[in-house]
């Protein structure tokens, strides 16, 4: 949900604890939230990060990949302190044109790192934004709108200087070595049921 909000470093919802990959999120992500204070000059406070089409974005992966029941919640409580009002029926409205593209666990059979592994949420922006059902052009944290997250590492932001930050392609070889868990066979109801979209 945050990651569809613009509020997350692209990428970095699944990664697992206690891994490279996850330790150098961690410090590129305080990094990034330093950046975007008022000293750190790229100031992006939550109302400046959150409009309508935040929100419809949020509900919207939300019912794609059949999250948590608390999120709903959540998200009316945010919109509510972004100065928005959203209701039951705007959940029901949504989901009424949303496919279902995730069935993982307790919704299905598969594991979150078996989404991570297909590819987790830059995926899930691709499919939804080519189905014209969320919004590509809303601010980011990470700098650069949500359509830039399912793209690669060329086409983010480079630093100020121009060059790109060293770290990230360190970043890139630690997600590569990322060990991925075994997918069910290609062609498994599971492939069919999760990837479809009607």
């Amino acid at each position: 949900m945050m990651e569809m909000m613009g509020l997350h470093l692209p990428g970095t919802s699944f990664v697992n604890p206690g891994t490279e990959m996850r330790e150098a999120l961690t410090r590129f992500a305080t990094e990034q939230a330093i950046r975007n204070s008022e000293p750190g000059g790229d100031y992006r406070p939550f109302y400046k990060q959150i409009d309508e089409r935040a929100i419809v974005n949020a509900i919207v992966g939300l019912l794609a990949s059949g999250g948590s029941t608390n999120h709903t919640l959540h998200l009316v409580a945010m919109a509510a302190a972004a100065g928005f009002t959203i209701t039951w029926e705007d959940f029901t409205d949504l989901s009424a044109v949303t496919p279902s593209l995730m069935q993982v666990y307790p919704n299905g059979q598969a594991d979150i790192n078996h989404f991570q592994a297909a590819g987790g949420m830059s995926f899930l922006f691709r499919e939804l934004l080519a189905a014209g059902l969320i919004h590509g052009d809303i601010p980011t944290v990470f700098g650069t709108d949500l359509t830039a997250y399912t793209q690669g590492p060329s086409s983010r932001r480079a630093s100020s200087s121009g060059a790109r930050d060293p770290r990230r392609a360190w970043t890139r070889r630690c997600y590569a070595a990322w060990p991925r868990p075994s997918l069910p066979p290609a062609g498994s109801p599971w492939w069919t049921a999760t990837w479809a979209v009607g």
